[in-house]
């Protein structure tokens, strides 16, 4: 197949790997693939510091069957190529502790229908009922011993392992990276798309590229699709290859920052009380991961997220994070590698604080836990939330590119995932391979769109 029917997906997170990797291991696709990324160093933003929790059905009705689909190839991956040694993937029981402090009506699962966090579709969870056996390292309430006695806290089990998992995202995406280069992808760091011309033969393009740094001549790759998956940075890839597009690509940047730790009091996996010989749901895994959603209270002013999950090693460690009051103030940096330099020291430290009340020593009579936890690392990092509440996956008209002529190949938009990136990302990577080979989608996702002019529509 001839390099002018090569994919070039721009973007290097979670979702460009995801289409490489499933477009790659197509029979029906013989052609090359490129990813295109501008930074030096990939998984920099949310791919790499995210909490890397699974839901089967926690989303707006429009994209579930794309999350359903998702979670399915998650435990697919997981069981083919050994994911929980390799990053982490255990299935999750989860939990929504309510304190007295907060604000009457509020949970901590209250902000994720709003299409930011995960936290508000977890109040609409149905009750479970105690989802641990008690045990090591758990309590007999069901809930996990690592958490420290709350003052007039009450524990709602709202999922277990059949509709919730975890991963360690980072060693998720590198596994992605060692296969699709494995399969041929070619990977361009350090560039960036800059112009978007038809090619000779009317049904390609030719995309112009620049180093960031722009210390080399332009070169460029001729092909027949490109995918726009650069997260936060959709939409200034969009207006600067579509620049008279009348599409607006309305994808904003969230900011959380998360810290990810150890506590003396989760130092070996979970046990799962449903491990047993067979392949019924989950019950075949040997170990679990936790997760726990809080509301607001007034040692806090946003909805923290707790996840005990286990890394690459086999480490227990604690990720936790959440959507500071102001993050959507924080600029979106050029470069994922940039948001480094914006990390916010007081955020940081309440988060700190956060995970000492909620894991640190308990000490006796009931006085504030203490600090003895182990900060493996701290971060920023930015989600792709769109206006809409739901991810983006469409084509885009010859006709809406505002290009003369138009631009010979399809263009494909896949982003806007918002707390949802890594949870959606395999089936992303499915869905968007079916619709660049031309088959109909695993799944439906003809409302995951855009809004396009009257006039410029297929």
């Amino acid at each position: 197949m001839s390099d002018d029917e090569a994919v070039v997906i721009l973007g290097g997170g979670i979702i460009g790997f995801s289409i490489a990797y499933y477009l790659s291991n197509d029979p029906q696709y013989q052609g090359r693939i490129h990813i295109v990324d501008a930074a030096d160093r990939l998984f920099e933003s949310a791919s790499g510091y995210a909490g890397g929790f699974l839901a089967r059905d926690w989303f707006d009705e429009k994209a579930t069957p794309l999350g359903e689909l998702s979670f399915r190839l998650h435990r697919q991956l997981a069981d083919q190529h050994d994911g929980q040694r390799r990053w982490g993937y255990l299935g999750s029981h989860v939990y929504s502790l309510a304190l007295d402090d907060a604000p009457a009506g509020v949970r901590g699962e209250d902000w994720l229908l709003a299409g930011t966090s995960r936290a508000q579709a977890a109040g609409r969870r149905r009750e479970y009922g105690n989802v641990s056996a008690p045990g090591e390292a758990v309590n007999e309430n069901g809930t996990p011993a690592w958490m420290a006695p709350q003052t007039g806290a009450s524990w709602d089990p709202i999922a277990g392992i059949d509709d919730c998992a975890q991963v360690e995202p980072r060693k998720l995406c590198e596994f992605l990276l060692a296969e699709c280069e494995k399969g041929g992808v070619s990977v361009h760091l350090n560039t960036r798309a800059t112009k978007v011309a038809k090619g000779t033969t009317g049904r390609a393009s030719v995309v112009q590229l620049e180093a960031t740094t722009g210390s080399s001549q332009p070169t460029s790759l001729s092909c027949s699709n490109i995918v726009v998956a650069a997260g936060c940075w959709t939409p200034r890839v969009w207006e600067t290859l579509f620049p008279r597009s009348p599409v607006e690509v309305k994808i904003d940047g969230l900011a959380g920052h998360s810290v990810l730790y150890r506590t003396p009091r989760y130092t070996k996996p979970f046990l799962n009380s449903a491990y047993g010989p067979g392949e019924q749901g989950q019950g075949k895994d040997q170990h679990i991961s936790y997760a726990i959603y809080c509301p607001p209270t007034k040692s806090w002013t946003y909805s923290p997220e707790a996840y005990a999950r286990l890394d690459s090693d086999g480490k227990p460690e604690i990720w936790i994070g959440g959507l500071n009051d102001n993050s959507t103030d924080l600029p979106l940096p050029n470069l994922p590698t940039d948001s480094k330099k914006l990390m916010n020291p007081a955020r940081l430290a309440e988060l700190r604080r956060a995970a000492v009340q909620l894991t640190g020593m308990t000490k006796p009579g009931g006085e504030a836990a203490e600090d003895d936890l182990e900060v493996v690392s701290e971060a920023l990092c930015f989600r792709p939330v769109s206006q809409t509440g739901v991810p983006i996956i469409q084509q885009i008209p010859q006709r809406a590119l505002g290009l003369e002529g138009g631009s010979g190949a399809k263009i494909w938009i896949a982003s806007g995932h918002g707390p949802w990136g890594i949870s959606m990302s395999l089936g992303t990577g499915v869905v968007v391979s079916d619709l660049i080979i031309g088959r109909k989608p695993s799944v439906d996702v003809s409302r995951l769109v855009v809004e396009l002019p009257p006039a410029s529509r297929l």
